[in-house]
């Protein structure tokens, strides 16, 4: 007679104490709503607050600066809803990856998925392009930090490289992974937790390379404990698209 296979138990330290709502609601507050109510206030501001006026017109000019500030306050805005609910379930931010790990090991695993991710997004964008020939899979990532990079590259290398990694990683594997493995299943919370980070990424052939990028990531955070090496790979990925997409 036949039977459905069962379903392996998730690592402990993915038992996290919130669940799939909190995950979710964490996801579209930090990557919809926040950004939208920090833009609303700025715009209440500017019509009282000088200062504020002059940074709306420096986001509507394209300024690296503007953007940069943007980015760092969003991130912050995401990392505070985070210990919102590490406070609210009393855990603390251990539960979300924060936590040491064997170097030797991360280096070991870091250096296998990094070519193991390089190897599965190309294939994954030719399956996609040869599935949908009008998918451009060379269209170039539209990020205004990358369009500033020319007038400061540093900025936009800490904002891409650094603090963009920080924040995804946090909220994607340490946050939104765990609840949808403990509720499902190791593989069902990894596609679709990375589901959400490809779509985060709001363009079509970066959503795919990350949605693989996501996938891998939550295999070395089940694996290794803590969401710090796969950090690392993250900033290492971004850095490689930085200096592909700016020649810096």
């Amino acid at each position: 007679m036949f039977k459905l296979p069962v379903r392996r138990p998730v690592p402990d330290h993915l038992h996290v104490p919130w669940g799939v709502k909190d995950a979710l609601v964490v996801y579209f507050a930090a990557w919809v709503v926040m950004p939208a109510l920090i833009v609303v206030m700025l715009v209440a501001l500017a019509a009282v607050v000088p200062p504020a006026n002059g940074f709306l017109k420096s986001l509507t000019q394209n300024s690296i600066e503007a953007n940069f500030a943007l980015t760092l306050m969003i991130a912050l805005a995401g990392l505070g809803l985070v210990a919102l609910y590490l406070r609210r379930y009393k855990a603390g931010w251990q539960a979300v990856g924060w936590r040491s790990f064997d170097l030797a090991k991360a280096a070991l695993y870091l250096l296998v998925i990094f070519f193991v991710f390089i190897f599965a997004a190309m294939a994954a964008l030719q399956l996609v392009s040869w599935l949908d020939p009008s998918f451009n899979a060379d269209q170039p990532q539209n990020n205004e930090l990358i369009d500033g990079a020319s007038r400061s590259p540093t900025l936009a290398l800490l904002g891409l490289v650094f603090i963009a990694p920080i924040i995804e990683e946090t909220v994607f594997r340490g946050f939104v992974f765990p609840a949808l493995a403990k509720r499902w299943g190791f593989w069902i919370g990894a596609v679709s937790s990375s589901i959400l980070f490809g779509l985060a990424h709001l363009q079509a052939n970066v959503g795919i390379y990350t949605f693989v990028l996501g996938i891998l990531l939550c295999f070395m955070y089940a694996r290794l404990r803590s969401i710090f090496p796969g950090m690392a790979l993250h900033m290492l990925n971004n850095y490689l698209a930085f200096i592909a997409l700016t020649g810096k």
